[in-house]
Protein backbone atom coordinates (compact mmCIF):
# COMPACT_ATOMS: atom_id res chain seq x y z
CA UNK A 1 0.00 0.00 0.00
CA UNK A 2 1.19 3.64 -1.25
CA UNK A 3 1.69 5.72 1.78
CA UNK A 4 3.69 8.98 2.71
CA UNK A 5 5.69 9.80 5.99
CA UNK A 6 7.12 13.23 6.34
CA UNK A 7 10.26 12.58 9.48
CA UNK A 8 13.14 14.59 10.13
CA UNK A 9 16.08 14.59 7.41
CA UNK A 10 18.14 12.91 10.25
CA UNK A 11 15.82 9.90 9.79
CA UNK A 12 16.01 9.25 6.23
CA UNK A 13 19.47 9.24 6.61
CA UNK A 14 19.60 6.95 9.57
CA UNK A 15 17.69 4.07 7.15
CA UNK A 16 20.08 4.67 4.63
CA UNK A 17 22.66 3.39 7.24
CA UNK A 18 20.98 1.03 8.94
CA UNK A 19 18.24 -0.13 6.49
CA UNK A 20 15.92 0.21 9.03
CA UNK A 21 13.93 2.74 11.42
CA UNK A 22 11.59 2.68 14.73
CA UNK A 23 10.01 5.37 16.52
CA UNK A 24 12.45 6.89 19.01
CA UNK A 25 10.14 7.57 21.97
CA UNK A 26 12.21 9.90 23.39
CA UNK A 27 11.82 11.96 20.43
CA UNK A 28 8.75 11.68 19.53
CA UNK A 29 6.36 14.28 22.37
CA UNK A 30 3.90 11.69 22.88
CA UNK A 31 4.52 12.01 27.12
CA UNK A 32 1.40 13.87 27.20
CA UNK A 33 -0.89 11.12 25.46
CA UNK A 34 0.70 8.02 26.94
CA UNK A 35 -2.46 6.46 27.71
CA UNK A 36 -4.05 6.87 24.10
CA UNK A 37 -0.25 5.72 22.53
CA UNK A 38 -0.21 2.73 24.48
CA UNK A 39 -4.63 2.02 23.53
CA UNK A 40 -3.42 2.10 20.16
CA UNK A 41 -0.10 -0.12 20.43
CA UNK A 42 -3.00 -2.99 21.79
CA UNK A 43 -4.66 -2.55 18.78
CA UNK A 44 -2.18 -2.74 16.73
CA UNK A 45 -0.94 -6.10 18.55
CA UNK A 46 -4.47 -7.32 18.43
CA UNK A 47 -4.88 -6.61 14.12
CA UNK A 48 -1.37 -6.60 12.86
CA UNK A 49 0.67 -9.00 15.45
CA UNK A 50 3.51 -8.24 17.81
CA UNK A 51 6.34 -5.76 16.77
CA UNK A 52 9.54 -6.55 16.15
CA UNK A 53 11.79 -7.07 19.15
CA UNK A 54 13.21 -4.07 21.02
CA UNK A 55 9.57 -1.87 19.24
CA UNK A 56 7.26 -0.27 21.43
CA UNK A 57 5.84 2.90 19.08
CA UNK A 58 4.40 2.92 15.49
CA UNK A 59 5.73 4.92 12.65
CA UNK A 60 3.08 7.08 11.37
CA UNK A 61 2.47 8.07 7.69
CA UNK A 62 -0.38 9.33 5.77
CA UNK A 63 -2.37 7.27 3.60
CA UNK A 64 -5.16 9.89 2.54
CA UNK A 65 -5.18 13.93 3.36
CA UNK A 66 -8.63 16.10 3.25
CA UNK A 67 -9.58 13.66 0.81
CA UNK A 68 -6.85 13.12 -2.11
CA UNK A 69 -5.01 9.78 -2.28
CA UNK A 70 -1.72 12.26 -3.17
CA UNK A 71 1.85 13.23 -2.03
CA UNK A 72 1.08 15.91 0.44
CA UNK A 73 1.24 19.43 -0.66
CA UNK A 74 5.41 20.19 0.89
CA UNK A 75 4.71 24.06 -0.44
CA UNK A 76 2.02 23.83 3.12
CA UNK A 77 3.58 21.34 4.88
CA UNK A 78 6.62 23.28 4.92
CA UNK A 79 4.45 25.45 7.29
CA UNK A 80 3.60 22.78 9.46
CA UNK A 81 6.69 20.77 10.65
CA UNK A 82 9.24 21.58 12.70
CA UNK A 83 10.92 25.55 13.21
CA UNK A 84 12.19 27.37 10.06
CA UNK A 85 15.84 26.32 8.75
CA UNK A 86 14.93 23.15 10.12
CA UNK A 87 15.38 19.96 7.12
CA UNK A 88 12.35 17.11 6.38
CA UNK A 89 12.10 14.35 4.31
CA UNK A 90 8.73 13.65 2.50
CA UNK A 91 8.86 9.70 1.76
CA UNK A 92 6.61 7.62 -0.31
CA UNK A 93 6.75 4.28 0.65
CA UNK A 94 5.03 1.21 0.24
CA UNK A 95 4.11 -0.71 3.56
CA UNK A 96 1.90 -4.36 2.69
CA UNK A 97 -1.62 -4.06 3.97
CA UNK A 98 -1.50 -6.99 6.42
CA UNK A 99 1.71 -4.61 8.27
CA UNK A 100 -0.73 -1.54 8.85
CA UNK A 101 -3.74 -0.20 10.25
CA UNK A 102 -5.49 2.75 9.37
CA UNK A 103 -7.36 5.03 11.49
CA UNK A 104 -9.42 8.72 11.05
CA UNK A 105 -6.99 11.80 11.77
CA UNK A 106 -9.82 14.20 12.82
CA UNK A 107 -11.34 11.75 15.27
CA UNK A 108 -8.00 10.68 16.46
CA UNK A 109 -7.38 13.73 17.40
CA UNK A 110 -10.74 13.74 19.45
CA UNK A 111 -9.21 10.50 21.35
CA UNK A 112 -5.87 13.10 21.76
CA UNK A 113 -8.13 14.97 24.23
CA UNK A 114 -9.50 11.97 25.86
CA UNK A 115 -12.79 12.39 24.29
CA UNK A 116 -15.41 9.97 23.86
CA UNK A 117 -16.49 9.71 19.70
CA UNK A 118 -19.49 10.25 18.48
CA UNK A 119 -21.49 10.92 15.02
CA UNK A 120 -24.12 13.37 16.17
CA UNK A 121 -23.82 16.42 19.21
CA UNK A 122 -27.32 13.74 20.93
CA UNK A 123 -24.58 10.68 20.69
CA UNK A 124 -22.12 12.64 22.68
CA UNK A 125 -24.50 13.91 24.99
CA UNK A 126 -25.83 10.18 25.60
CA UNK A 127 -22.34 8.73 25.87
CA UNK A 128 -21.01 11.27 28.47
CA UNK A 129 -24.27 10.62 30.35
CA UNK A 130 -23.81 7.19 30.08
CA UNK A 131 -19.99 7.35 31.08
CA UNK A 132 -20.57 10.16 33.78
CA UNK A 133 -23.17 7.37 35.40
CA UNK A 134 -20.86 4.40 35.78
CA UNK A 135 -18.67 3.48 38.50
CA UNK A 136 -14.85 4.99 38.26
CA UNK A 137 -12.90 1.41 38.04
CA UNK A 138 -15.68 0.67 34.33
CA UNK A 139 -15.10 3.66 32.72
CA UNK A 140 -12.06 3.01 30.89
CA UNK A 141 -12.70 -0.25 29.35
CA UNK A 142 -16.24 1.57 28.53
CA UNK A 143 -13.87 4.19 26.93
CA UNK A 144 -11.54 2.36 24.71
CA UNK A 145 -14.22 0.14 23.29
CA UNK A 146 -15.39 3.67 21.96
CA UNK A 147 -12.34 4.41 20.77
CA UNK A 148 -12.53 1.64 18.28
CA UNK A 149 -14.68 3.95 16.11
CA UNK A 150 -11.41 5.43 15.13
CA UNK A 151 -10.94 2.59 12.76
CA UNK A 152 -13.90 3.48 10.98
CA UNK A 153 -13.65 5.34 8.25
CA UNK A 154 -16.75 5.56 6.51
CA UNK A 155 -17.02 9.28 5.17
CA UNK A 156 -19.55 11.59 7.78
CA UNK A 157 -19.35 15.32 7.30
CA UNK A 158 -22.08 16.58 8.81
CA UNK A 159 -21.59 19.63 11.04
CA UNK A 160 -20.53 17.88 14.15
CA UNK A 161 -17.81 15.17 12.91
CA UNK A 162 -15.48 15.10 10.17
CA UNK A 163 -14.96 11.40 9.08
CA UNK A 164 -13.05 9.65 6.34
CA UNK A 165 -11.38 12.50 4.51
CA UNK A 166 -7.84 12.43 6.22
CA UNK A 167 -6.97 9.00 6.95
CA UNK A 168 -3.27 7.78 8.55
CA UNK A 169 -1.49 4.66 9.04
CA UNK A 170 0.57 3.25 11.64
CA UNK A 171 3.10 0.19 11.38
CA UNK A 172 5.69 -1.50 13.19
CA UNK A 173 8.67 -0.48 11.16
CA UNK A 174 9.93 1.85 8.18
CA UNK A 175 13.16 -0.35 6.10
CA UNK A 176 14.76 0.82 3.42
CA UNK A 177 13.42 -1.18 0.60
CA UNK A 178 9.95 0.38 1.12
CA UNK A 179 11.05 3.59 0.56
CA UNK A 180 10.15 4.34 -3.20
CA UNK A 181 11.25 8.24 -3.53
CA UNK A 182 11.85 10.75 -1.79
CA UNK A 183 11.54 15.13 -1.20
CA UNK A 184 13.25 17.18 1.14
CA UNK A 185 11.89 20.23 2.31
CA UNK A 186 13.15 23.11 4.80
CA UNK A 187 10.17 23.55 7.35
CA UNK A 188 9.50 27.91 6.79
CA UNK A 189 7.64 28.60 10.16
CA UNK A 190 9.62 30.66 13.01
CA UNK A 191 10.44 29.61 16.27
CA UNK A 192 8.49 32.03 18.87
CA UNK A 193 10.73 34.60 20.47
CA UNK A 194 9.93 32.81 23.74
CA UNK A 195 11.49 29.47 22.61
CA UNK A 196 14.71 31.07 20.81
CA UNK A 197 14.94 32.77 24.67
CA UNK A 198 15.17 29.17 26.44
CA UNK A 199 18.17 27.92 24.22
Amino acid sequence: MILWTIQPEEVYELIQRTGVYHCDYGKSGMDDWQEQYDWLVREMKERIGEPPGGVSYPVWAWYMWEGARKKPDLRQKRWGYGWKGERFACMEIDIPEEKLILSDYDTWSIILLDGLLADTEEEEESLEEEYEAMPPEARREYKYRNWKNVFDLAYVDNGWIHRGDSIQATFWELRKEDIKKVRFFTAATPKPKYLEAEE
